[in-house]
């Protein structure tokens, strides 16, 4: 098992800042600009709208007068409980109803998949250098004793005869510190177990100290495209 880290941090975040740049073209950035335009104004226009129905619920409810019985009182607070809350469905569904035309206009800019392509090129430089290719799989990391991988999106991809672990670098990331460095394995190196993830099955891969629980689809993958090659 051996370790290793792409070092020149400051040149990966250069990198990630000029890929990001470059992909985001004059239109593009003025589509970004819109988006968050109508994103805020979708959010302002839910939020008055919402006060609104809620002050409105309030005021109707304290217009319902008081009886004189005890038992009737009691009664009728009931009522107003059960009325408020159907009030409070009631508002959640007319404000959702009257600005859903607002957050489909915000859909359409399709923003999330320019992210998506900026964060993919910003590492590239981090897939050749850990020579991520196909076949590989991307899940999650419930727990390692590398505490950097913990609750971490990785990527499992084979490298001749070596498996190797890495952070999600497809979908990919901006900043350099969210590298979290390459773990290599031989085939004789590695102990896979199952184990239980609260109520998930997980797979836990270890080598000599270290440990990975993974999703347990990572066992397949696995056993396909490493184990099974000896």
């Amino acid at each position: 098992m051996r370790y290793f880290k792409y070092s020149n941090i400051k040149k990966n975040m250069n990198n990630a800042l000029k890929e990001q740049y470059i992909s985001l073209t004059k239109d593009e950035k003025r589509t970004a600009r819109k988006e968050k335009f109508w994103r805020r104004l979708s959010g302002i226009v839910t939020f008055i709208i919402f006060i609104f129905c809620v002050v409105f619920s309030v005021f109707f409810l304290k217009a319902i007068p008081n009886p004189s019985d005890k038992w009737w009182q009691i009664l009728v607070i009931v009522c107003k409980v059960l009325t408020g809350f159907v009030l409070l469905i009631a508002s959640i569904f007319l404000t959702y109803g009257i600005t859903y035309p607002l957050w489909k206009k915000v859909e359409t800019f399709n923003l999330p998949k320019m992210k998506k392509e900026i964060y993919s090129k910003a590492c590239a430089h981090l897939r050749d250098y850990y020579k991520l290719q196909e076949p590989f799989i991307i899940t999650k990391c419930y727990d390692s004793t590398d505490e950097k991988f913990k609750n971490h999106d990785v990527c499992l991809f084979v490298v001749g005869d070596e498996l190797r672990i890495t952070t999600d670098l497809i979908n990919g990331f901006l900043y350099g510190q969210r590298d979290l460095g390459c773990y290599v394995f031989k085939r004789n190196e590695i102990n896979l177990s199952k184990q239980r993830n609260d109520k998930l099955l997980a797979l836990e891969l270890k080598a000599d100290d270290t440990v990975f629980r993974l999703g347990y689809r990572a066992k397949n993958f696995i056993e396909k495209n490493f184990v099974s090659k000896l």
